[in-house]
């Protein structure tokens, strides 16, 4: 096998230099006389909904049916909207027409219009050197991972209309054509050839029963998904200084693959590796506290939903994974339905890049900050069923495809559960009861101190009042295709919190776009409730470091009853400091600065935020982003002063709708 993978990534698109004549081709696994047949009997994976329950899921979540048809139309059309994008459809300039099917370019930035070069061994790849311009190489990458091929096997469970499940046939054998194995830049990430997997595995299921898919057709697609094996084997991204996401989905990618090649030697050998991988990586990259150690909320839901299709995958087959790991997997949950806003969003508290094992709801139909997909299948394997209502119709939905089993119907989508938590390992405090929110960032550079998702936010907010967020995250934006906007989005000055003398709060080189060394410390000195009040006390040392060094403590009480927030920050040091203090607004809050005090224009009133005398402010206009590709308009309050620091200094601010002001 091995022999095979390495004579395929020797093959170049041009061999005509060769000195000598090129090896023979390599034999391809094909599948045995039988093997099809047999395959086409059960679901590898755990989305083979029959006709009563496609039926059941249409009748709970009508909504839920229409945008994943709206989306397999869109799909049929190869128009494709991913990573804020816009809808564009990647017509292959190098490859015409055949039998009526338009090739899709499987290697284009549609954003600012660039290919990608072709025939460039993975082995070989240099972003940076190989790229064409500033290009992102998200855009094909994401494209690549085939998502929307589960919405149109979902589109052909749904209608029966053959359309959709011929369009995976065809453009499987586009993709294969177009990107032989272990050539292009859409095998130089061994993640995203493991979510393509999951991808292609699931999608075959759907359409397991199709008639207008002949076995020769079925031979070449689970021919190329071996191949897909053999490579994610042999190229496993657990070489780095730690394991994280990507070797998770790489892992993740082998499972469904055991799942798929059950019954062949090195399908067994897969699962072996990929089941023994899980339940290591449950203990590497989840906190005691129940969040993924990258630091980052958005990778937190990726994480956990690559942890919680793997339970669901044992699960299907018979084949549990241990108490222990399916605990963790529930932590991991109930950590998220923690930190959910009371609009059912995630904060944007560190990087985030869209990442999915699998889309049940129709690609592109849905924010990408919204994981309320999620708690569906999670309420049923874990009996929550307030998950279940946090879910709501999406939940549902999901759960249905996942194979679990479904309510009577949909349950009442009422407000979230109140949350006044600490969560010590995430550095998180969260406090949330009806629609007032508040969430205190305070955490350790993640990734075991690599920081690859980490943003300079130490003891900065968000908060909502009114249902109505305020203070906000700024979010991540993108990543290699700008590195100034990159580094403006992660930095201190971009998050509400202190900066002194426009220092970064963790020490930080702008050409590396994916490491922090870690400077802050976070400490958590008290969390507690009294009298009505929620009260947080934080402290981090980044700015020892500087020549004449200060310490930053902050203390955020929140006033339940009013939604009264009260910041104090104590600087202890010596010698004369720049300070600033930023507020990062919600997109539609308007800013007015008159003396002491801002006003800020809310969809649900005014709220004042008011500050200490001897300090300078100004409306700055910023940008907030919801998802990957994407920013918004937004305003900021900016605040600073110059001091000179004997000791101990205080400065106190507040914010509180305007009737609770003084």
């Amino acid at each position: 096998m091995w022999s095979r993978l390495r004579h395929l990534l020797r093959l170049r698109a041009d061999t005509t230099a060769l000195a000598t004549p090129p090896p023979p081709a390599p034999v391809r696994w094909a599948p045995p006389a039988g093997w099809i047949a047999r395959r086409r009997t059960h679901t590898a994976a755990y989305a083979g909904l029959d006709a009563d329950g496609v039926a059941r899921a249409r009748a709970l979540a009508p909504a839920a049916a229409r945008r994943v048809l709206e989306a397999a139309a869109r799909a049929l059309r190869h128009e494709f909207d991913l990573l804020g994008s816009g809808p564009f459809v990647p017509v292959d300039p190098d490859r015409p027409v055949r039998e009526g099917y338009q090739p899709i370019d499987w290697y284009l930035d549609p954003v600012r219009h660039l290919r990608f070069p072709r025939g460039v061994p993975h082995t070989e790849w240099r972003l940076y050197e190989m790229r064409p311009g500033n290009a992102d190489v998200k855009y094909p990458w994401e494209l690549a991972r085939c998502q929307h091929w589960v919405t149109l096997g979902q589109a052909w469970r749904l209608t029966g209309d053959d359309r959709f499940a011929r369009e995976i046939v065809d453009q499987l054998d586009d993709f294969v054509e177009a990107n032989p194995v272990g050539i292009g830049i859409n095998w130089t990430c061994t993640m995203d050839v493991a979510l393509r997997v999951v991808s292609w595995v699931m999608a075959l299921d759907l359409v397991r029963d199709c008639e207008g898919i002949d076995e020769a057709a079925r031979a070449r697609a689970y021919t190329a998904l071996f191949d897909h094996g053999v490579f994610i084997r042999g190229n496993l991204e657990n070489t780095y200084e730690v394991t994280s996401n990507h070797f998770l989905s790489n892992v993740l990618g082998l499972w469904f693959l055991a799942a798929a090649f059950e019954d062949l030697p090195d399908g067994q050998a897969w699962g072996a590796f990929a089941r023994e991988a899980l339940e290591a990586e449950i203990d590497v990259q989840v906190l005691p506290d129940g969040a993924d150690f990258e630091s980052s909320v958005p990778y937190h839901r990726l994480v956990a939903e690559l942890f919680l299709g793997g339970a669901r995958l044992a699960d299907h087959r018979g084949q549990p994974l241990s108490a222990h790991y399916r605990a963790r997997v529930r932590d991991m949950i109930a950590y998220l339905a923690g930190v959910q806003r009371p609009d059912g969003l995630m904060p944007q508290s560190g990087d985030a890049d869209d990442g999915r094992l699998h889309v049940m709801g129709g690609t592109g139909m849905t924010t990408p900050q919204d994981p309320r997909h999620l708690f569906g299948p999670a309420a049923v394997m874990f009996d929550e069923p307030a998950w279940l209502a946090a879910g709501g119709e999406a939940g549902v939905w999901e759960a249905a495809w996942w194979g679990l089993p479904l309510p009577a119907a949909v349950p009442d989508e009422g407000r979230l559960p109140p949350v006044t938590r600490l969560f010590p390992d995430a550095g998180h405090a969260v406090v949330r009861d009806d629609g007032l929110y508040l969430l205190i960032t305070n955490s350790i550079v993640g990734t075991k101190g690599f920081g690859n998702h980490k943003h300079h936010d130490q003891l900065g907010f968000e908060y909502h009042v009114g249902g109505v967020p305020v203070v906000v995250d700024p979010g991540s934006y993108v990543y290699t295709s700008d590195a100034a906007a990159r580094n403006l989005f992660r930095s201190t000055r971009y998050h509400s919190t202190l900066s002194v003398d426009g220092e970064e709060q963790h020490e930080m080189n702008p050409e590396w776009l994916f490491r922090l060394f870690e400077q802050g410390h976070a400490e958590h000195l008290s969390f507690g409730e009294a009298g009505g009040w929620v009260e947080y006390r934080g402290r981090h040392v980044g700015y020892t470091r500087l020549p004449a060094p200060v310490t930053h403590e902050r203390r955020i009480r929140l006033q339940r009853a009013t939604g009264r927030l009260e910041i104090e920050d104590v600087l202890s040091g010596s010698g004369t400091h720049a300070l600033a203090w930023h507020f990062h607004l919600a997109p539609g809050v308007e800013a007015s600065v008159a003396g002491g005090s801002a006003r800020l224009a809310t969809g649900a009133g005014t709220v004042l935020l008011a500050w200490p005398s001897g300090v300078d402010a100004r409306v700055s206009d910023a940008w907030e982003s919801p998802s990957y590709g994407v920013r918004r308009a937004c305003r900021a309050v900016d605040l600073s002063a110059e001091v000179s620091l004997h000791g101990d200094a205080v400065f106190r601010f507040t914010m509180a709708p305007e009737a609770h002001a003084s």
